[in-house]
């Protein structure tokens, strides 16, 4: 059912996305993407595949565009685009989400330049196991309305706070979106935020909680420094429980001072604890 949106909010917003245009020998399309400060936007990564890259803004201006830097499996890039100067939208806190929040997506389907869709909240979390999909992953799905060239382009609350990459239509019409603090995490570790230094790997332990395996430490890094190993399962920092894969990016990314305190298990024993000394560069990955 459609959810009335406040014009201005819907307007700002349509004038803070953009088309992402890419072309090539066997590739050509569409996508949308979020204007962002310093002459940067966000979009999904599959929508700069094509070998030539440029940006449309809302009043139909062409600039070159180059990709700084793009998460595959995350499904998000960021582009450089000189001279652009759309207005730039705030992101919002997508943990505040709940089942049934009316949102609202603005984007470019099928040609459409700035069309607006709307809907609610459906589920918030991991997806079912998908073949190929990183299901584990936390994601926002929401009845809202997607078409090819949408992907890219934002999913926000009525007050016009991004809380959402839209990136795809899956099974029952139901919309996907990168929730805008995975996107926080995306853009901190483009900074050279805080890392621990350590491949993960997400599973369930014993007792039914998630948790975060340690498969390599980065030599020198702040993980081998705080006496981590190989096989060790963090679950949490700072007090906070992991849920979702995104737990220990954003955790790192939110950390506000050099230390993170993190709740681990070794082999059979009880839960133990350890506060790590950040540091920066060697960022966490996952496989």
């Amino acid at each position: 059912m459609p959810v009335p949106i406040p014009g201005r909010v819907a307007e700002d917003l349509r004038r803070a996305t953009v088309q992402v245009l890419t072309s090539g020998a066997r590739h050509q399309g569409n996508g949308s993407g979020i204007a962002l400060p310093n002459e940067h936007v966000l979009t999904n990564a599959h929508v700069v595949r094509g070998p030539r890259l440029s940006v449309q803004s809302w009043e139909g201006r062409n600039f070159s565009a180059r990709v700084v830097k793009s998460d595959a499996r995350r499904d998000l890039a960021l582009l450089a685009v000189p001279g652009l100067r759309p207005p730039v939208v705030s992101l919002g806190d997508s943990d505040r989400l709940r089942a049934g929040t009316p949102v609202f997506a603005v984007g470019n389907p099928l040609g459409f330049v700035g069309a607006v869709s709307s809907g609610a909240i459906y589920s918030i979390g991991p997806l079912r196991p998908v073949q190929g999909f990183p299901w584990d992953l936390h994601w926002i799905q929401a009845d809202v309305r997607l078409a090819p060239g949408n992907s890219g382009g934002p999913l926000a609350t009525l007050d016009g706070q991004v809380v959402g990459v839209n990136t795809m239509v899956i099974s029952g019409g139901l919309s996907l979106a990168v929730p805008s603090r995975a996107a926080e995490s995306f853009l901190a570790r483009l900074q050279n935020g805080p890392s621990l230094g350590v491949t993960v790997r997400p599973l369930e332990t014993k007792a039914g909680q998630f948790g975060l395996m340690i498969l390599e430490l980065v030599a020198g890094g702040a993980a081998e420094a705080a006496s981590l190993l190989p096989g060790d399962i963090i679950t949490g920092a700072n007090t906070l429980r992991f849920r979702y894969l995104d737990d220990l990016e954003s955790a790192l990314a939110q950390s506000s001072g050099p230390t993170l305190t993190l709740d681990f298990y070794r082999g059979g024993s009880a839960l133990r604890h350890v506060t790590v000394q950040l540091r920066r560069g060697d960022l966490p990955s996952a496989a």
